[in-house]
């Protein structure tokens, strides 16, 4: 995987050697109020990042992760990552966060833009798909402002701190070439 670079963000791929910064990111509890994240302890984490794939190439499939970086900060303000199920390689799932004092200023709509065009560009998919929760009102906003459309409700699709709910579909079809 390589790193992605936008206007204002350097997105630096995880891996075995970087996964506690991701870890750390995601033991804060704001991080938590909207998203299924799963409670496994760093070593684990760190097991689960060394045997995911490390190439994103045609063809690949499993979960690929960038840490934020925002231009003059020297530590990661978020995630977005990229997932393709076995079975499906022609199109992929996204996530992000922005940790809180980050939030507002269009960093997870930048971040997700370029992870975006990277799933387009280099593994040619035809299709990106995300989920966010109904009363995850700036998520929903980052998934409009990059250009995703509302694609109906997955009853119970997530388990948020510990209880079922819905998640609102929002899909994003490739560009057709001129």
């Amino acid at each position: 995987m390589r790193s992605l670079l936008t206007e204002r963000l350097r997105l630096v791929p995880v891996t075995a050697e970087n996964a506690d910064l991701l870890w750390e990111l995601l033991q804060k509890p704001d991080l938590r109020d909207y998203q299924d994240l799963p409670e496994v302890d760093r070593a684990q984490f760190r097991r689960t990042v060394a045997a995911r794939p490390r190439r994103l190439q045609p063809g690949a499939w499993g979960r690929f992760e960038w840490l934020l970086y925002l231009e003059g900060i020297g530590e990661a303000v978020g995630w977005a990552s990229l997932r393709i199920a076995e079975r499906s390689i022609s199109s992929g799932e996204v996530g992000y966060s922005v940790v809180r004092e980050y939030r507002g200023r269009g960093i997870a709509t930048e971040a997700l833009r370029a992870v975006v065009k990277e799933a387009f560009e280099t593994l040619t998919l035809r299709r990106v798909r995300a989920y966010c929760v109904p009363d995850n009102v700036a998520s929903r906003q980052v998934l409009r402002n990059a250009g995703f459309e509302e694609d109906g409700v997955l009853p119970h699709g997530a388990t948020v701190r510990g209880r079922p709910v819905d998640v609102l579909g929002y899909v994003l079809n490739r560009p057709s070439e001129p």
